[in-house]
């Protein structure tokens, strides 16, 4: 089974540069429906079968788009939301590294032997979410495996991905809006 994950299209908090967070439950801007458009053009050529995707309104947005291109279902899925970000969320992202420096700066160095089970007051540690998308994923390879499909569209959030990402590639990486990776499992 291969595994497209995705973030979702651009918001006006992204170009504010707010976090987000799971806390944060905003929609798509112009530019990020366009992105999605475009996404949902690109990933027609893979032939999903269904996407699941985040309960937040900029996943949804994305996803529905993106399953209009391709002609697919849209599940929504408990579990995909962003990493909870606690008292950081709302605030500008330079005033969030400020304020919770001693958090983030052990977060960003995975050297670190504590860099997982840090968290900013109120938030979801690294491990925390890394269980929880593990979880889901698991359940939706059960669920997609039951229904016969072999090709899935996942609508989640960048903090997510760069932390999945980093636990199944061993790096560090970074998503902008609308861009995607591959599991195979």
């Amino acid at each position: 089974m291969k595994l497209y994950i995705f973030r979702h299209g651009q918001t006006d908090g992204n170009v504010k540069n707010i976090v987000q967070g799971a806390g944060i439950d905003i929609e798509l801007n112009a530019v990020g429906r366009s992105q999605a458009e475009q996404l949902g053009q690109t990933l027609k050529a893979e032939h999903l079968e269904a996407i699941y995707c985040s309960s937040m309104k900029r996943a949804k947005e994305t996803a529905k788009i993106v399953a209009t291109a391709c002609n697919v279902p849209v599940i929504i899925m408990q579990g995909l939301e962003e990493v909870h970000f606690g008292e950081a969320e709302g605030m500008l992202s330079d005033e969030a590294h400020q304020k919770f420096a001693n958090v983030f700066d052990i977060i960003h160095d995975s050297t670190n032997p504590n860099w997982m089970n840090v968290h900013v007051p109120g938030g979801e540690s690294v491990k925390q979410s890394l269980d929880r998308i593990k979880r889901v994923l698991e359940h939706i390879v059960i669920e997609s495996q039951r229904r016969g499909y072999q090709k899935i569209g996942i609508a989640t959030h960048g903090a997510l991905m760069f932390n999945l990402y980093q636990d199944k590639f061993g790096q560090d990486r970074k998503f902008d809006n609308c861009e995607y990776f591959t599991l195979e499992i």
